[in-house]
């Protein structure tokens, strides 16, 4: 399983809690909620301690510190309110410390004499360099929290671009009060390099110490989507970075020419003068470029093997998936292969049931002593063959046939031997009726034989010869007495337009009477 990215440099999807820039809307202050004033009260306490310390600096002389390094000379400005705005920005987004600083700044600026015109355009170079700062971070997507040295080398870095942006505010400064080239030099220089140091040694820091509970809390009560990496943007703040260092290189040459050319007189002292600060101007540049350089070489290592780990983490996604997606493809395959077995099986089992069912309504139709047809065939059965007659306009032929003295049979033999002639007497009948005809067992002794488009001769030729295999077949029992067999029937012919079945059936019964009443071993045909 692949690590989790380490939450110092690029990640995605990462809370705001690790110190990836996520603007926090003013909006939130129309939400309601109790947690919105803590917020405003902060916001106002640091509007409050940022135009104090703005009057402070201003009036105490917080600006154009000397501060040798060797032989190494620079000037620093100082201004407090900075550290309060950057923290700001850093923490609940742009809008609320760029309007710290803004204002701050042009109070200064009026405080300082400026007209008011001027002082609201340079009241926008510390707002200028804090949105630098504030896009870098929300594209890039680094930690601000220097809690690796990959986000302290970034955070150096940045800083310094920011510092860059915001001293363009020295220019004006210079304009209005109409300093020279080297006045201009020394203002530049303090203020680009006193924001730039003053942001490290003092925003690093805090943001160690305080930065993760200011932002537990604010994602306590305004919690934010986690967002996604924008690397298309990343080569805009690369730029930007780019621009920003050589517009440093640019002026620090071009300002310390000037401020050389400025010099009067030609004097060996005065030419000494020139070149010290010609040096201190390179030497500034060199130590500034060394730090930067070894910042972003070191922040471009880190970016590349946190993209390469990325690369990797992303590869290991593809083919976790992939391993997956075949896994599933086997799972169906298999649950595919076994539904076929199934629906074989089932189709097997159909036709099983089928064939038992097919059983099951043989057997329901069938007379399970001699094999015939029963009662509830010739019912399903005799509608249709009579709807043919009635079609084809022929009659229907329907012989109700009974075994004279079948009762004396069982009496004085017993049910087996007169199971026995009922069986013989069907098999005898089976064997002489036509493919077409319908034999039924009708009911104990009675059988039924429906005969479509049969005449009188065809009956006259059946019943004789039906008799005379009767009295051909010798059926002995135990006592060794042969059992005379006999049958009386009656005979219908069907119109084939007005009679029913129901019809049908009465006739043949009255028929069979009259042939009962005959005196047996007869057959009549009915008369209406």
């Amino acid at each position: 399983m692949a690590a989790a990215p380490p939450t110092d440099i690029i990640a995605d999807d990462t809370p705001v809690t690790a110190g990836f820039y996520h603007a926090l809307s003013p909006r939130v202050l129309l939400a309601g909620g109790a947690a919105r004033w803590p917020l405003i009260l902060g916001w106002l306490l640091s509007l409050g301690a940022s135009l104090w310390l703005g009057v402070l600096q201003l009036y105490g002389g917080w600006y154009g510190f000397e501060v040798n390094a060797g032989e190494l000379t620079f000037l620093l400005s100082i201004y407090p309110p900075l550290t309060i705005s950057t923290l700001w920005v850093l923490c609940f987004g742009y809008a609320w410390g760029a309007s710290l600083a803004y204002l701050t700044t042009f109070m200064v600026g009026l405080l300082s004499g400026l007209h008011p015109g001027w002082a609201m355009v340079f009241g926008l170079a510390n707002p200028l360099g804090l949105l630098v700062m504030a896009l870098v971070y929300q594209q890039v997507r680094v930690s601000f929290l220097p809690r690796s040295v990959a986000a302290l080398m970034f955070f150096v870095s940045i800083s310094f671009v920011s510092g860059i942006a915001s001293a363009t505010g020295s220019f004006i400064w210079s304009y209005y009060n109409k300093l020279s080239a080297l006045g201009a030099f020394q203002a530049w220089q303090g203020w680009w390099a006193g924001n730039f140091l003053q942001t490290v040694t003092t925003c690093a820091p805090l943001l160690y110490l305080f930065g993760p509970a200011v932002l537990r809390w604010r994602e306590r009560y305004w919690p934010s989507l986690a967002s996604e990496a924008r690397y298309r943007w990343v080569w805009l703040a690369a730029l930007s970075s780019l621009a920003g260092v050589i517009a440093f290189l640019w002026l620090s040459f071009v300002l310390a020419d000037r401020s050389v050319m400025a010099m009067p007189g030609a004097a060996e002292q005065q030419w000494q003068q020139r070149a010290l600060l010609y040096r201190d101007s390179a030497r500034s540049v060199y130590w500034v470029m060394s730090v930067l350089l070894f910042a972003m070489v070191f922040l471009g290592y880190r970016f590349l093997t946190q993209r390469t780990r990325q690369l990797h983490q992303a590869a290991d996604r593809l083919a976790q998936q992939r391993d997956l997606a075949l896994r599933r493809q086997q799972e169906a395959e298999t649950a595919r292969n076994a539904l076929q077995q199934l629906n074989v099986e089932l189709a097997a089992r159909i036709l099983e049931v089928e064939g038992l069912q097919a059983q099951l309504r043989e057997q329901a139709s069938r007379d399970p002593l001699t094999g015939l047809h029963n009662r509830r065939y010739l019912h399903q059965q005799l509608p249709a063959l009579l709807q043919a007659a009635q079609q084809q306009q022929h009659r229907l032929c329907v012989l109700l046939l009974d075994l004279d003295h079948f009762k004396q049979v069982n009496d004085h033999h017993g049910h087996a031997v007169g199971d026995a002639v009922l069986r013989l007497f069907a098999a005898r009948l089976a064997a002489i009726v036509a493919p077409g005809d319908l034999l039924v067992r009708y009911g104990g002794e009675e059988f039924l034989l429906v005969m479509p488009a049969a005449d009188e001769a065809r009956v006259a030729q059946l019943l004789p010869q039906l008799q005379a295999a009767l009295d051909s077949s010798q059926l002995r029992v135990d006592s060794g007495a042969l059992v005379p067999l006999a049958f009386s029937a009656g005979v219908t012919f069907g119109s084939g337009r007005q009679d029913s079945e129901d019809d049908l059936l009465q006739q043949a019964d009255a028929a069979l009477y009259q042939a009962k009443a005959a005196g047996r071993r007869t057959w009549r045909v009915y008369q209406p």
